[in-house]
């Protein structure tokens, strides 16, 4: 699907990665995937067999700024939206599919803190920090794990963009589900978010219709779905209710949807392109130069820049004083007078950035094509 030269690829955990992606418009579900050929899925493993996550921040998970839930770690964000969508009770069971180090169970937690919680992952490298945290009683393993009863909630906080096959995933674990339990994802939106399609291993991307369809072909029920709770993201809550109509992957309405999806990361390619020869263009100026962010798009556009940039900017303080590709993170106060600071985001969120620090002396540069929406 790509045209032109290959992007360079980042992990979700913010790392370089070696290799190349094929993209393609999934048959069963109708989202864009990377082919998952058998060099994309070497290319996985390695990310998951070395993931550091949140390694920018000593393993914090990232801020949200100035949301309508106010400021503070993205799940507690996150859950503070979810409680407003449905009563939940005082007493509970949670499961946290994909619960790394536990972000998510502490912000829950707090929140709820007669709940039984617990976290599930692939591998077991988070077990004993896990179990470790209050109100947490199990951590599962493995790809199908034995677990000990049902669940009223289950929560998937960027999963479901790394599973092939995501309507079958989501079947099976909604039978974990209490009858009146409830799904809770949160995943990277492609419209807002182009980004996400250099995310090695990021292998699902999803906007509110291609994610509809693969829920209502799951046999769910929408109770909502978002985007706006979390900048960038789509947030869903789901249910056993009976499912909206989808259409037939064999129907009219859904070639159209292919072509109108096809054209769309037709253009985001291009825009891509677009961020990264403006972004190697002010690295050509005789100036302290850095990049805006310390996330995905601030590494990918590193590694297009062949490592040609001084120092990250961030506003996140638990990301302020550690390295990012062996440069430091500052804070914007910390920029040289003078210097030029890319802003690989959208034009929105550039302005927003600019505005928060125009009594700065700093160059301040982005794409003005760099327009998802």
């Amino acid at each position: 699907m790509q045209k032109g030269t290959p992007f360079r690829l980042v992990s979700s955990d913010v790392q370089p990665v070696v290799g190349t992606a094929e993209y393609s418009l999934c048959s069963h579900c109708l989202a864009v995937q990377k082919t998952a050929t058998p060099a994309w899925q070497a290319m996985a493993e390695h990310v998951y067999a070395n993931y550091d996550i949140n390694h920018q921040s000593q393993g914090a998970e990232p801020t949200i700024f100035d949301s309508a839930k106010g400021s503070g770690p993205r799940s507690l964000i996150l859950l503070r939206n979810f409680l407003d969508t449905g009563e939940l009770a005082e007493e509970g069971r949670l499961l946290d599919f994909g619960c790394s180090n536990g972000n998510l169970l502490k912000s829950f937690h707090g929140l709820r803190p007669r709940w039984k919680l617990s976290g599930a992952e692939l591998v077991d490298q988070w077990k004993e920090t896990v179990l470790a945290l209050p109100g947490v009683e199990a951590f599962y393993s493995g790809a199908n794990p034995a677990y000990a009863g049902r669940f009223d909630v289950i929560s998937l906080s960027h999963v479901l963009e790394h599973i092939p096959d995501p309507i079958p995933f989501l079947r099976a674990l909604s039978g974990h589900l209490t009858p009146g339990g409830r799904l809770l994802l949160a995943m990277p939106n492609l419209r807002q978010n182009p980004s996400d399609l250099i995310i090695a291993d990021h292998c699902s991307h999803f906007d509110e219709d291609s994610l509809a369809y693969v829920v209502g072909k799951a046999g769910l029920g929408i109770e909502l779905l978002s985007t706006t709770m979390l900048p960038k993201e789509l947030v869903a809550v789901l249910s056993l209710r009976r499912p909206a109509r989808v259409p037939d992957v064999a129907s009219a309405e859904a070639d159209a949807r292919r072509a109108s999806t096809k054209a769309r990361c037709l253009f985001y390619f291009e825009m891509l392109d677009e961020v990264r020869r403006t972004a190697r263009a002010c690295t050509r100026e005789s100036r302290p130069f850095g990049i805006m962010g310390s996330s995905i798009a601030a590494c990918w556009t590193m590694l297009e820049l062949e490592g040609e940039a001084d120092f990250f900017v961030d506003e996140d303080h638990n990301r302020i004083g550690h390295q990012l590709m062996g440069k430091p993170i500052m804070a914007p106060a910390q920029v040289p007078a003078g210097a030029v600071v890319f802003i690989p985001m959208s034009v929105a969120v550039a302005e927003r950035i600019i505005d928060r620090w125009k009594q700065l002396p700093v160059d301040f540069r982005y794409e003005p094509t760099n327009r998802p929406d």
